[in-house]
């Protein structure tokens, strides 16, 4: 029907009016402003980004002719569209400063009113794959909707959010805010069904009225109308019926998986519980066989503490893969904790020997001389 095009095209003849009007220069501006807002809107809807983006800049060097606090509302919104146009050409980066300056720019001025900003920029958390601050977004701009009662705005949000929960994996919220989101459609095609009977029912007492001033030939003219009319409404009235049972199904199936999920969240706990206290055990039997052998200066000392520290020897090896096994010897006597001395008195060797080959290991591994042996060596395995 080329609806669109001939939207733009009429809009492009508002535009050339402007110079006309009577009103002040700053007012002639604003209403270009709103012009090449709806231009801009339309060839969004029409998917051509570089034709939205030349009059969401255009809208940008006006708004910044005009003063802020009395245009706040479309500097705002216009920061925000070019920050959507941003991110639709996965330009992140563009896009975040575009929405930083909305949100910035809002705060100055005490504009509560950012519900469509928020979820922009949750978007950019979901395309920056930061998901748990795409929620945080996402809820912020759930709050200021439902504040402002602007029912339309809050079932895409839930979807959003929905999609959010998928991406962290969270089946129960995902199944939640699903089910929000498509309960809140309904009731607002329910309050549409209303409204439509309403005017159906206004149409019928005017027709109703005139009835009984026509001829007969306008009075078949009526019957049609209202024929049509009525079924109209039961077409819709049967609609919405097949939504109710649809949203009543996908709650029961979403309650069902929140209890299985819930089941198998205890059971995994349990096990989790279990193998981590066996693991504890199996660590602290480990741990006093290794530190009773390296008392005893037992040459199965650095081989059993090989097998239970496996990535703390790969670490120091990264480091310097020529090391001897009697220095790596004392890098594990250090890793557990035993000081200079302890070390002389079990290895039968003077503290200066020990002494000397602990600066050897510092030169060699590259270890500050205030730093900490024991915590260097537990902060490195931890590393790798």
């Amino acid at each position: 029907m080329k609806l669109l095009p001939n939207a733009i095209s009429e809009s492009k003849k508002a535009l050339e009016t402007i110079p006309e009007l009577k009103k002040d220069e700053n007012e002639k501006k604003f209403a270009q402003t709103l012009i090449n807002e709806n231009i801009a809107l339309i060839y969004k809807s029409m998917e051509k980004p570089d034709s939205t983006f030349y009059y969401l800049n255009e809208n940008q060097l006006i708004l910044e002719t005009l003063e802020t606090q009395k245009y706040l509302s479309s500097i705002i919104n216009n920061h925000v569209e070019i920050g959507n146009y941003y991110l639709s050409i996965h330009d992140p980066k563009a896009a975040r400063s575009f929405l930083s300056k909305a949100i910035n720019t809002a705060k100055t001025h005490n504009y509560p009113f950012l519900s469509h900003t928020f979820r922009s920029y949750g978007d950019l958390m979901i395309y920056n794959k930061e998901n748990d601050s795409a929620i945080i977004y996402y809820k912020k701009a759930l709050e200021i909707s439902e504040q402002t009662k602007l029912k339309s705005e809050i079932p895409p949000i839930y979807q959003k959010m929905s999609n959010a929960y998928h991406l962290l994996g969270n089946k129960v919220l995902e199944e939640k805010y699903k089910l929000r989101s498509l309960e809140l459609q309904n009731n607002l095609k329910s309050e549409m069904l209303s409204a439509s009977s309403l005017i159906i029912n206004s149409i019928l007492s005017d027709q109703k009225d005139e009835f009984t001033k026509k001829d007969a030939k306008a009075n078949y003219t009526i019957i049609i109308i209202t024929g049509a009319a009525i079924v109209l409404f039961v077409t819709l009235w049967l609609l919405y019926r097949r939504k109710v049972k649809k949203f009543k199904h996908l709650k029961k199936i979403s309650s069902q998986k929140e209890k299985m999920l819930i089941q198998q969240k205890e059971e995994i706990t349990l096990r989790y519980q279990e193998d981590t206290r066996n693991l504890e055990q199996k660590i602290n039997q480990s741990f006093d066989d290794i530190f009773a052998l390296a008392k005893s200066n037992n040459p199965e000392f650095f081989t059993r503490f090989q097998e239970v520290y496996p990535e703390v020897i790969s670490a120091i090896l990264s480091i310097d893969s020529k090391l001897r096994i009697s220095e790596l010897t004392l890098c594990a006597y250090f890793f557990l904790g035993f000081t200079t001395k302890e070390i002389a008195l079990y290895t039968f060797k003077s503290i200066n020997t020990v002494r000397n080959r602990r600066q050897n290991l510092r030169n060699k591994l590259q270890i500050p001389a205030d730093e900490d042996l024991e915590l260097w060596f537990k902060t490195l395995s931890r590393k790798n």
